[in-house]
């Protein structure tokens, strides 16, 4: 019942909120420029990266090993051909045109 109540999800929110304070620390130590844009980007990627736990976790739970494995090695497959974009997305120094 841990994961049904309160402090479960109190918990989680104090985990995104480090999270995004922590990626905000590393941004401006690599010197990225963040707009809203990339900000978007950055919160879908963490989604899907989250998104495949989560159905991993929930087809183990639900007695399903064969596909709970592949839909979380899919998932981090997916999460990290586009982390690989992101990065270089955000790490690309703008132009001077």
């Amino acid at each position: 019942m841990f994961f049904e109540g309160n402090v479960f999800w109190f918990l989680m929110g104090m985990l995104a909120i480090l999270v995004g304070v922590g990626f905000k620390a590393f941004a401006d130590d690599r010197g990225w420029q963040l707009n809203w844009w990339k900000w978007l980007l950055v919160i879908v990627w963490y989604l899907i990266f989250n998104m495949s736990f989560l159905a991993w976790g929930t087809l183990i739970g639900e007695f399903e090993p064969g596909a709970g494995w592949k839909m979380g090695v899919l998932g981090l497959f997916i999460s990290l051909i586009l982390g690989v974009g992101l990065w270089r997305l955000l790490s690309a120094k703008p132009s001077a045109t």
